[in-house]
């Protein structure tokens, strides 16, 4: 199993998560985060000193699924979140070794 990561723009949620679920995931965890790129004046707020940047607001989703729907993941979050803009997300991908079900039958 494989989690995926994707770290992505505020106006880009509700259409990644339509998107996700018409695709076959429905299931995820979506969280609130703040962050900054490697560009440090992308969203600087000009009463801040020079070289300081301000965090932007973002989404971080989470999906695991299986090795061979990784691909299709993947796909799905660049076509929806890809702009070509500076500030787009970031995707990461981890090897999950184990799961447990809190809820037991």
């Amino acid at each position: 199993m494989k989690e995926v990561t994707a770290i992505i723009r505020l106006n880009k949620v509700t259409e990644t998560k339509q998107k996700l679920a018409a695709g076959g995931f429905p299931g995820f965890t979506c969280r609130k985060v703040f962050g900054r790129g490697k560009n440090p004046l992308i969203g600087r707020d000009k009463r801040e000193p020079a070289g300081h940047s301000m965090l932007m607001p973002k989404r971080m989703f989470t999906i695991v699924t299986e090795d061979e729907h990784v691909a299709n993941v993947i796909d799905i979050l660049l076509a929806v979140n890809s702009t070509g803009q500076a500030g787009d997300g970031k995707i990461f991908v981890q090897t999950i070794t184990r799961e447990y079900r809190v809820r037991r039958a």
